[in-house]
């Protein structure tokens, strides 16, 4: 009983990191999306129609996603939607890293002085973004897999 407990304890910690992480990104980029307009321009395969509903939708999707994983809301469809959303990134990191997009990805709005969460955690395509992103995917997992096989019922 002790070892559902501690898994328990850490998965909401992931819980709640992960949403607030997809919340404040998702805030910063609302206050100013520029990195990542300039970012998802680099991307030539997607459609111009594509990339601006990625700019528009991404913003308040993260917004939304983070809040409810905050809360716990919904988890039995919050959950796989952010464990996707991370995948995502970790892809995104991989591809900007293998294609040698330079500078700021925008994960965290514009990179200056005042956002720390951008400084601490780096916005630049590299090794540190791809390892970064592919912690965010296995707590990712480990929530899911933790709400799927140890509560059934998702709530």
């Amino acid at each position: 009983m002790k070892k559902k407990k501690i898994i328990d304890a850490v998965s909401i910690l992931f819980r709640m990191l992960l949403g607030a992480l997809l919340l404040i990104a998702g805030i910063l980029k609302l206050q100013d999306n520029s990195a990542l307009f300039e970012t998802v321009a680099y991307i030539t395969w997607i459609p111009a129609s594509l990339k601006s509903v990625v700019i528009d939708t991404l913003p308040y999707i993260e917004v939304l996603v983070g809040a409810l994983m905050i809360t716990g809301y919904f988890k039995k469809y919050i959950l796989p939607v952010g464990a996707f959303i991370y995948v995502g990134f970790f892809l995104f990191a991989i591809y900007g890293f293998g294609s040698g997009i330079e500078g700021d990805c925008g994960c965290f709005g514009e990179v200056d002085d005042s956002n720390i969460l951008a400084y601490v955690l780096g916005s630049t395509f590299g090794w540190s973004m791809v390892i970064r992103n592919g912690i965010f995917v296995a707590m990712a997992g480990a929530v899911l897999w933790n709400t799927t096989f140890y509560d059934p019922q998702g709530e």
